[in-house]
């Protein structure tokens, strides 16, 4: 198995629902932890690069991609 054939499974399990949930996950505890060591003072920015690595990542419908009134182009 090669770099790419890696990369092509990564790639798929990314858009299961699965691989959805699990890169939110780690992409949250990443914003977290960031929001933490700078005592948010950047919270805005760190969510704006959590959204758009998760956008790049899968299918960029994570629970953070709605605006707080669940009225953006993605709400449920």
């Amino acid at each position: 198995m090669n770099f790419n054939d890696i990369s092509r499974k990564a790639q798929d399990f990314l858009k299961t629902e699965k691989g959805e949930k699990l890169a939110d996950k780690i992409l949250d505890g990443g914003a977290a932890a960031a929001n933490k060591v700078t005592g948010n003072k950047h919270a805005e920015k760190v969510q704006n690069a959590r959204d758009a690595a998760d956008k790049h990542l899968g299918r960029g419908d994570g629970p953070t991609d709605r605006d707080a009134r669940g009225t953006g182009p993605d709400a449920r």
